[in-house]
């Protein structure tokens, strides 16, 4: 009887485990549907927030284009700033519109703009602004036309589509937009059919750096969403490997030649002469070199690109010289190339009204006219002012637009 029991008690805890597994396992599932339903109702409320954004951005961009008033432009720029912004952020929660996607580079863009216009009282009848203005407002109202159809179609929310079947109707419809509108090519259509066409063009031109022919040589076309494509060229040339990236336009990027190194018997005036040499017998541009150091049997120099006697201050590349036979063995570009010709500074300000605009806790020592991007990526004329921090000693750059008298950087310098 007491083993009865033993095995009626046994059988009812195992039921009760079993049943009590049962509820939670059911829980967890009902659980799960209505996280699920939750980041489904989620990113629907997104999409539709997104549009309505979208909606108030072109009546915002409309209304900038459309009035020649100071007052109600600057209105409509406060309009056009706030909205793009908003659409940023409901762009990130949808799926594929994260803050990477190129979509929402433009419309970051478009707000940035907004604003710096804001900042230098630009005028709104000026030419430029017209322009950025007319490719805004193509830009959201095709954004706003793909993406509406999936945010509000007939039916109950999503018809009771997934965050996953969303997120592939978003991502078709946000292809379509970047294909139609937003699709702006590093060169133009012919150039990059010679370059699938014609890699001979691409292996000459490695090999001019190189200062020899390649063996093997080999020409791919790199398609890099966050960096932009770009040409590679690999090889090697006297048995060491050889690579070279050069941008869609054609000019180069990046220089590698991997060897071992010898005793060092080029000193570094030498090497600066023919790192200087170099740069010239490939194509680049002016430049004057800002930095130089030696270590390990190699020698590094930087150089800033000059415009018509006007260094430019946000871009730079470095020449690498191994000391052994001086040889360049690497190049490397850094930041965006600058115009060939100097942009005209139509008006600037006098050096006192410059000057009027930095505060008192800063000490200038030093000043010179440069080229700098402007917060819209444009080259502008500047004058660099060199100083002080009044309150520490420290070095300080200040670097105003020529013409609007507009901040364009603040650096400490090392």
């Amino acid at each position: 009887m007491h083993r009865w029991a033993v095995w009626i008690g046994a059988a009812a805890a195992v039921i009760a485990a079993g049943g009590a597994a049962l509820a939670w396992g059911d829980s967890q599932r009902h659980r799960a549907q209505s996280l699920a339903a939750m980041v489904d109702a989620g990113y629907a409320g997104a999409l539709r927030a997104e549009v309505a954004d979208l909606d108030a951005l072109r009546a915002a961009v409309a209304s900038a284009s459309m009035m020649a008033d100071p007052e109600s432009f600057r209105r409509h720029l406060a309009d056009i700033e706030k909205y793009a912004y908003a659409a940023q952020q409901d762009m990130a929660r949808i799926p594929d519109g994260g803050p990477d996607h190129r979509i929402n580079q433009e419309l970051h863009q478009i707000g940035f703009e907004a604003e710096h216009w804001m900042i230098t009282d630009v005028s709104p009848r000026n030419a430029g602004v017209q322009e950025a203005l007319r490719e805004a407002y193509q830009t959201v109202t095709q954004l706003e036309t793909q993406l509406e159809p999936i945010a509000w179609h007939p039916g109950s929310m999503l018809d009771h589509q997934s965050a996953a079947e969303l997120a592939s109707s978003v991502r078709n419809a946000l292809a379509r937009v970047q294909a139609s509108v937003m699709s702006r090519p590093a060169s133009p259509p012919k150039s990059k059919a010679a370059d699938a066409v014609h890699p001979g063009l691409w292996i000459s031109k490695a090999e001019r750096l190189v200062g020899s022919q390649l063996e093997k040589p080999k020409v791919t076309q790199v398609r890099d969403p966050r960096n932009g494509s770009y040409i590679l060229v690999t090889g090697t040339a006297q048995g060491h490997p050889v690579r070279v990236e050069f941008a869609q336009s054609g000019m180069l990027a990046s220089y590698r030649v991997v060897r071992p190194l010898g005793k060092a018997r080029v000193d570094l005036a030498d090497a600066a002469s023919i790192a200087s040499r170099w740069l010239s017998r490939v194509g680049l541009p002016p430049m004057v070199r800002t930095y130089a150091n030696q270590v390990d049997g190699i020698a590094r120099f930087t150089y800033q690109p000059v415009v018509q006697g006007v260094p430019a201050l946000d871009a730079s590349c470095k020449v690498v010289v191994a000391l052994d036979q001086g040889q360049v063995v690497g190049f490397y570009d850094r930041g965006k190339w600058p115009p060939k010709t100097l942009p005209k500074a139509a008006h600037p300000l006098s050096e006192d009204d410059l000057r009027s605009r930095l505060g008192p806790q800063f000490h200038v020592q030093d000043e010179r006219v440069v080229l700098a991007e402007d917060p819209n990526g444009r080259w502008v004329q500047a004058v660099a002012f060199d100083g002080t921090f009044g309150a520490t000693d420290e070095p300080y750059r200040v670097v105003l637009d020529r013409c609007t008298g507009h901040e364009l950087s603040i650096e400490r310098l090392t």
